[in-house]
């Protein structure tokens, strides 16, 4: 965007204060960037540790004295390592502090240590550590020997701070993860910096985007690893862009500190690594409705017209979004009593209708005598500073503001009192925008300048180091403040920055995309690496937020996310409307159909997000994980599997009416015409604008909710099982939804089996939990049988009530633990032989 276009943006905004505010803030900040910015030079020798000169044995590791300070080694977990170089002389590692580690007390690892004149081996059951002394040099194995990651150059580091990492990269290895990137699946071959931005537009190849995390996924033949690069600094990572055979980690300042993962199967190692930076909360099952934004919906009429068209319309809906719009002069915590005469009673009205309401939170504090939270800001002591201890001040929305210094616990406390009056009167969520933070230039959005000081819970600290965890921990207080005022209720939380680590304090979407086709494409590929980075709660605002777009791309669009983990339309101020009904007929028909299909696998979406809340694995993930062996899967991202057992294929290209589809190796059934395919290959499936592509894996068990035009379990009478026939064990979760019941035992799970016995399709089901659900009534809905079957038996009994038609039994009882199917004889069934006495 160039400079007059955002100049003519601030002034339509905000008025000639703002641009005055924002150029204010230019000079103040070039006055500042002369007395406290730092120069760095180029051409500095980079050190490494050099040979190994003495070795230390302790009891989780080893820590080496080398020629340039100690190294230690450190189990965490018998698949994963941790590594640290201090240039020093004291051989004592105090552990360190780190925002993005959730875990810190782990069980010893059994370790063998070997050592001789060249090496140091450590073997746990999970992997081999090989240290070469001489120089110093790390390898990873797995027990059989394969080798999983090795170091190039190293550990290596300057004399003004700055920090490297440099391993192989394995010819045939792929490259996932860090968080959010404007690219494809596949990431190797590109180098991207390591700091949360917020660009004034993004497209393909854009760099860097908001949500940065430095976790690095690496695929190749023999197995899997991850790297975490626990460093906040700024800082970039190049993947084979400068060598095409190195990974390469960069920080302008910090500890040279890092976490090694290894296995052969990455939901163990994306399981490892959130164990140790912590997992998603279970959120509330309304969450997971669909959800309408736009900025901006006001004044209060408009919100009401727009609940009103959800309802009449017969569209589901389950959120409203409050954009700064609400605000009383975009001053956070507030409401404008022009545009919002009546807020409390708009927003018992919403919930009458059975509407949640989320509210747009920034950070900035309007600097205004008059304003309650700046006057106990400042009073408090909760802004951020800069060296000379005078208050930061930066143009956003409301003109000049302060900025809250998340890093201080008393910041935290004070934003989440001051959240009160929002929570009292009656919202559901909190949306944390311009987290980065961002800050208004005439060049776009910037932020806060590296000497800023910041608290760091008390050891102190710059912006350099803490700008990247500011998203992360606004969340983190916004989080505090739903659990403080609705301690009984599962916080709907939102951030559009983060770090390593987020994932445990809110969910995120993927910013402020662009209504064409590339950027529909962009969201599966950057929902996916989110989920392969540890943070899978996300996706795109549907239908994109700048500019126009049209019916069938909204239509295109809403159908690729309709299964994504988190599901928001979102336009921008001064664009077509993007509801679902928006566009006419017969868009509106279609997408309404498209927001039922969601809501009917409701049920079976909560299961995949409970595993991920569970276990820390992606809730969408691609394909190559459901055939990990297959290389020519490990950069297709045009499709994603929803768990194990669904396959979503949408259409992304302008006027196709059908596309070519991978089903992985096993068999798959259309979940439209219930025809089973072999898996393995490639198939081309009609796609007309009203079909979204969908496939289910053989022995899989859907559960599906009635039609619905909000999240209510409560009104579900009989739940249905559809049942694919084949071989899988399918893994459901239930509880009630909302609350913390779940956290006191009030939940369970459910394993369903399904196989063939010869003739007999089998099915079982167990149940782990003391939850009931209030559903009485199980109806099981079986596709593939061509013919009538000769006999069916529950638990033994022949069953009471059963249905054929149009090759689809139905099944009616109150509950199981095995249904037996018995089919017709076929001509190619094996005879039995039978004795003649």
């Amino acid at each position: 965007m160039a400079k007059r276009e955002i100049i003519r943006f601030f002034t339509g905004l905000g008025g000639r204060p703002l641009v005055d505010d924002v150029k204010s803030y230019e000079k103040l900040v070039r006055w500042y960037d002369r007395r406290y910015g730092v120069k760095r030079h180029g051409n500095l020798p980079w050190h490494v540790p050099g040979q190994v000169e003495r070795v230390v044995s302790f009891e989780r590791g080893v820590r080496l004295r080398c020629e340039q300070g100690w190294v230690e080694l450190r189990w965490i977990a018998a698949d994963c390592l941790r590594v640290r170089w201090l240039r020093r002389d004291s051989e004592t590692f105090i552990e360190p502090f780190s925002y993005a580690i959730h875990k810190v007390d782990w069980p010893v690892v059994a370790v063998e240590l070997h050592e001789n004149d060249e090496t140091i081996v450590m073997r746990s059951a999970a992997m081999t550590c090989r240290i070469r002394k001489h120089p110093f040099q790390v390898t990873l194995e797995l027990p059989d020997g394969s080798l999983i990651c090795a170091d190039k150059a190293g550990m290596q580091a300057r004399d003004d701070g700055m920090v490297r990492l440099t391993t192989a990269l394995l010819p045939d290895e792929v490259s996932y993860g860090l968080g959010e990137r404007a690219s494809g699946l596949q990431l190797r071959g590109q180098r991207f910096k390591l700091w949360n931005t917020d660009p004034p537009t993004f497209n393909r190849g854009s760099d860097p985007l908001y949500y940065n995390i430095p976790f690095y996924l690496g695929v190749h033949e023999d197995g899997v690893y991850g790297l975490f690069w626990d460093n906040s600094n700024r800082g970039t990572v190049d993947l084979g862009a400068a060598r095409t055979d190195e990974l390469v980690f960069e920080a302008e300042a910090g500890e040279l500190r890092y976490y090694l993962f290894a296995g052969t199967d990455a939901k163990r190692v994306i399981s490892r690594y959130t164990e140790l930076t912590g997992r998603i909360p279970l959120p509330p099952l309304w969450s997971l409705g669909y959800q309408q934004c736009r900025f901006s919906y006001y004044p209060q009429d408009t919100v009401l017209k727009i609940a009103e068209e959800f309802r009449s319309r017969q569209i589901p809906c389950d959120v409203i979004y409050l954009d700064i719009h609400y605000m009383d002069g975009f001053r956070v915590f507030t409401w404008d009593k022009t545009h919002f005469p009546q807020f409390q009673t708009m927003l018992d009205e919403l919930h009458r209708q059975n509407f949640k309401v989320v509210v747009i939170a920034d950070p900035g504090i309007k600097i205004d005598g008059e304003y309650a939270a700046y006057r106990s800001g400042v009073e408090r002591g909760v802004f951020l500073r800069y060296p000379d201890d005078k208050l930061v001040a930066g143009a956003v929305w409301p003109g000049m503001c302060h900025f809250p210094d998340f890093t201080s616990p008393v910041a935290r406390a004070w934003w989440s009192e001051q959240m009160g009056v929002l929570l009292e009167a009656g919202i559901d969520g909190i949306w944390n925008d311009m987290c980065e933070p961002a800050i208004f230039t005439q060049d776009g959005a910037a932020t806060l300048p590296d000497y800023v000081r910041h608290d760091h819970d008390g050891s102190g600290g710059d912006h350099l180091e803490n700008h990247n965890l500011y998203g992360m921990l606004m969340g983190r207080a916004s989080q505090e403040a739903l659990q403080k005022y609705r301690p009984e209720a599962r916080p709907f939380n939102i951030i559009r920055a983060g770090y390593a680590g987020a994932q445990r304090y809110a969910s995120s979407w993927t910013g402020d995309n662009t209504s064409d086709w590339d950027h529909l494409r962009l969201s599966l590929s950057m929902a996916l690496n989110m989920g392969l980075s540890g943070a899978p709660m996300t996706g795109p605002d549907v239908g994109g937020f700048q500019k126009d777009g049209s019916g069938e791309l909204f239509t295109r669009w809403l159908q690729a996310a309709c299964l994504l983990p988190f599901c928001r339309s979102h336009s921008a101020l001064g664009t077509a409307a993007q509801e679902p009904w928006a566009f006419g007929q017969p868009y509106e028909v279609i997408n309404r159909l498209t927001i039922t299909l969601r809501y009917r696998l409701l049920p079976y979406l909560y299961s995949v997000v409970a595993q991920a809340h569970e276990y820390g694995w992606p809730v969408v993930r691609p394909l190559w994980m459901a055939e990990p062996d297959n290389p020519a899967l490990r950069t297709l991202d045009d499709s994603y599997l929803l768990g194990d057992a669904l396959l979503v294929a949408p259409v992304v290209q302008a006027g196709a009416v059908k596309r070519s589809v991978y089903l992985p190796a096993g068999q798959w059934y259309d979940f439209w015409t219930n025809e089973l395919l072999d898996g393995g290959q490639t198939i081309e499936v009609p796609a007309p604008l009203e079909r979204l592509p969908l496939f289910v894996r053989a022995g899989a068990v859907l559960p599906l909710w009635p039609e619905m035009q909000y999240v209510n379990p409560q009104a579900v009478d009989a739940l249905v099982y559809r049942v694919y026939p084949g071989a899988f064990e399918t893994v459901l979760y239930e509880d009630e939804g909302e609350g913390t019941g779940y956290t006191r035992g009030d939940y369970r799970w459910i394993y369903i089996t399904c196989g063939w016995d010869e003739s007999k399709l089998v099915i079982d089901r167990r149940s782990a939990g003391r939850y009931v659900p209030p559903y009485k009534t199980l109806r099981l809905e079986v596709v593939g049988f061509e013919e009538e079957p000769l006999h069916i038996r529950v638990d033994r009994q022949s069953a009471p009530l059963w249905y054929y038609d149009d090759d689809l039994l139905e099944v009616t009882v109150d509950d199981f633990q095995r249904v037996e199917i018995t089919r017709q004889p076929l001509p190619g069934d094996r005879t039995l032989v039978h004795r003649p006495w």
